[in-house]
């Protein structure tokens, strides 16, 4: 039997795909603190990597030693 009520993801999800760009940006913020909050504490102290950083660290080493010459042996 098909459920005739979408469930509170569903209309979560809905609402972040069809109100206006502001509001649901302004919502996000608001989700996100809430959730910041939420966290333990021992996971909140612990800061995941930043953009650069996530690239640098899925780089191979060839691409590192690329971007930066090596030193050794000048």
């Amino acid at each position: 039997m098909p459920r005739l009520t979408p469930s509170e993801e569903v209309q979560v999800l809905r609402f972040f795909e069809q109100a206006p760009y502001d509001k649901a940006e302004t919502m996000l913020h608001i989700v996100c603190d809430k959730m910041r909050e939420r966290k333990p504490a021992a996971m909140r102290e612990e800061r995941s990597p930043g953009r650069k950083n996530m690239k640098r660290a899925r780089a191979s080493p060839g691409e590192a030693t690329a971007e930066a010459p090596s030193t050794l042996g000048a």
